[in-house]
């Protein structure tokens, strides 16, 4: 097998979970948490399941699964520990194309889910490739020691500056547009255009020191002052040329 690491958009996906125990209220908080549009389908579930369906309005259809039931889905996740049920979901789903995962199920797997240590807007995943889920748990444990305050406070910092980076780029374009100049080749050029290396170069000890000591105001303004982006927007010397 040969897995390719992703974060998928989840906000309004028709996802489909099958059971209602334990380990189907581990991925419905998640699935929730990240917006997706869930129906469950399991005879009973338990309390803190219920509790998730009705607090986020979730669907539920109380009674085994039945084929056909993965029709009109986007993702289908598999809960349960019945082996020919994982395999008749996994087989429904893959003849429609859908996507589907199965718990601790490999082999009626399209993607598995790695273990995820996840605080602010910082996500960082571990996976073993469905070798070993313990392995796994691990690796979060330690990711999650990482994920300290600093590392938070660095995440919505850089969100917040990339944001008046863009709107400069925005400014720019327009620009460009008003003038007829003929970028979007030219863009790549622009000296308005903050280079990856200078982003990486932005992030340095006392950046980091400054975070580290809650001083977020000062750390935005030192950013801001390395990436130029205090300075007034710089003409490109094609500004007004016809297109």
């Amino acid at each position: 097998m040969g897995y390719y690491p992703i974060f998928v958009e989840m906000q309004g996906r028709r996802v489909l979970l099958v059971g209602g125990g334990n380990v189907a209220h581990e991925k419905i908080g998640k699935l929730v948490d990240a917006s997706a549009d869930v129906t469950v389908v399991a005879p009973a579930l338990i309390e803190p399941v219920r509790a998730v369906v009705e607090e986020y309005g979730c669907a539920w259809l109380a009674r085994p699964y039945e084929s056909g039931d993965v029709e009109g889905f986007e993702v289908v996740m598999v809960a349960t520990d019945d082996g020919a049920v994982n395999a008749q979901v996994a087989s429904e789903a893959r003849a429609l194309g859908i996507w589907v995962n199965a718990a601790d199920d490999v082999a009626n797997c399209d993607f598995i889910l790695p273990s995820l240590a996840k605080r602010g807007r910082i996500a960082l995943a571990a996976s073993t490739g469905g070798a070993s889920p313990a392995l796994a748990r691990w690796l979060r444990e330690r990711l999650e020691e990482f994920l300290d305050d600093e590392v938070v406070a660095l995440g919505d910092l850089l969100a917040e500056v990339r944001v008046l980076a863009r709107q400069r780029d925005r400014e720019c374009a327009a620009e460009c547009d008003r003038t007829r100049t003929p970028p979007p080749l030219l863009c790549a050029e622009c000296p308005n255009r903050i280079a990856s290396d200078a982003w990486q170069e932005a992030i340095d000890a006392e950046l980091q020191a400054l975070l580290r000591d809650g001083q977020y105001e000062t750390a935005r303004d030192r950013i801001i002052t390395s990436l130029g982006l205090d300075q007034p927007r710089a003409v490109p010397e094609w500004q007004g040329q016809p297109a």
